[in-house]
């Protein structure tokens, strides 16, 4: 009986093993070269910039980002700025299991377009295509090309170095299309959409502190975060960084005499202030804090009792330390008895009260979803921009990664073959014999996969470990 079933395998290209499967096919052999030779003018010139590009712009970005890597995160007496961040995003890990398929079809897209551009430059310069496929191991899909190897080595370096350079190429461009789509979205679906209004709150994770009876509502829409104003999910953002400032409030002398429910003694515990009853809920404790720029005023080390609800429910003044702590005539900066790892958030809502907590902005950066699309009519809610918006985002960081990966030099990587025939062009310059190019093309190799190989299963590691 497994006959038929091998039978079926073989005749529509599939292969299944154990978490993994592959799909293989001549199907587009055909389309993939004809297409290549209709546009055969527009795409030489295409991937002669994008041979060009790669070798002489992405190839000494990618080793400088991984020397930085490596001096950033094992010297710590080597202080590096604006060195780029490098992560593993794992769904469930990192980045939220419901992101799954835009995931799944990002990578896909990033490495369907990478492996088009091989098969294109291929068929550019008369490479016999044998088949392309798809290869799913877990949840990474790979696609991949099969080329006539005779008939590639048979080329001039540079040609050769066209090809090896066309799926690194090719996911440059896939990544600045998605850049350019995503900053260009608002505008796009300004038709059915309207923003600049504010964030509306769509869903929140299982373990969020903000899901509370007293805390954030499903289509609440923010529209400022401690004075922040938000019309956009990239204020949003801001927001919750300008969110780390330490702060106080403008408060009426009037207002504290008539509130104020300070204990007659107050208490330093973890070099926190406290001056109001344990029991008390509702209540915090407020520092007064000496303006600089006002000769008269209440001198620092005092304290107050007070509801921090009744003070926001009017127009709220902010006194910062930039500012001088000052505040209007008759007005008394009051700063929040926090710890170091405690903030005072006031997140305003449009039509409702405002929503008073005491964390950290990480709080409500991942653990509160958020749209800044609002459909204009009722037809188009059942969609989201931000669902493309994501899409493109992640189509960014997939197509950047393979494009990384592979212009480095590791052992089965396309960066393997570029430095190969880089050297074999330093050979000739040289007047070098066929060792010479043996030697340091293995050398480069091994260098470069036990460099990359530890990285990236760190990465891991600290994803899984660590990040999360």
């Amino acid at each position: 009986m497994h006959y038929p079933y091998y039978a079926f395998l073989e005749g529509t290209g599939l292969k299944v093993g154990i978490l993994n499967f592959s799909w293989t096919t001549t199907a587009f052999n055909r389309f993939i070269y004809r297409w290549s030779k209709n546009l055969n003018r527009v795409l030489r010139k295409w991937f002669t910039c994008g041979y060009l590009f790669t070798i002489w712009v992405f190839l000494p970005f990618a080793i400088w980002t991984l020397l930085t890597f490596i001096f950033e995160h094992f010297y710590e007496t080597i202080q590096l700025n604006h060195v780029p961040e490098v992560k593993a995003m794992l769904p469930g890990i990192n980045i939220p299991a419901s992101d799954f398929w835009v995931y799944f079809l990002a990578i896909g897209f990033s490495t369907v377009f990478h492996e088009l551009g091989h098969a294109m430059a291929a068929a550019q310069e008369d490479v016999q295509l044998l088949s392309v496929g798809v290869y799913v191991f877990t949840i990474i899909p790979v696609a991949f090309v099969q080329i006539n190897t005779e008939h590639l080595n048979s080329l001039a370096v540079t040609k050769r170095l066209k090809i090896y350079c066309a799926g690194v190429w090719h996911n440059i461009a896939t990544a600045l299309v998605a850049l350019l789509l995503f900053f260009s979205a608002p505008i796009l679906f300004n038709i059915a959409y309207e923003t600049g209004v504010g964030v509306r709150v769509v869903d929140f994770t299982a373990d969020s502190p903000l899901k509370s009876a007293r805390g954030l509502e499903k289509d609440d829409i923010i529209t400022s975060v401690n004075g922040c104003d938000i019309k956009s999910s990239n204020d949003w953002m801001y927001c919750l960084h300008m969110a780390h400032e330490r702060f106080g409030l403008c408060t009426s002398a009037e207002f504290v005499a008539q509130n104020d429910e300070i204990m007659m003694e107050t208490v330093k515990e973890n070099d926190v202030v406290e001056c109001c009853r344990k029991d008390d809920l509702t209540s915090f404790c407020f520092e007064y804090m000496e303006p600089k720029v006002v000769a008269e005023s209440v001198l620092p080390g005092q304290y107050s009792c007070l509801k921090p609800r009744d003070m926001v429910k009017e127009h709220t003044i902010k006194c910062t330390e930039a500012g001088g702590y000052s505040c209007p005539r008759a007005m008394h900066c009051l700063k929040p008895s926090l710890n170091n790892h405690t903030y005072f958030l006031i997140i305003e809502r449009k039509d409702n009260n405002a929503v008073l907590y005491l964390g950290v902005p990480y709080d409500l950066h991942k653990t509160v979803f958020i749209d800044q699309y609002f459909p204009r009519l009722k037809l188009f809610s059942f969609f989201s921009p931000s669902q493309f918006e994501k899409l493109l985002r992640y189509i960014f960081i997939f197509s950047m990664g393979i494009g990384f990966l592979n212009v480095v030099p590791c052992y089965g990587m396309d960066g393997h073959h570029i430095t190969r025939n880089l050297i074999q062009i330093l050979a000739k310059y040289l007047n070098k014999n066929g060792d010479f190019i043996t030697f340091f093309t293995v050398f480069t190799i091994v260098v470069g996969t036990g460099v990359t190989g530890p990285i990236l299963v760190y990465l891991f590691y600290k994803a899984i470990y660590f990040d999360n």
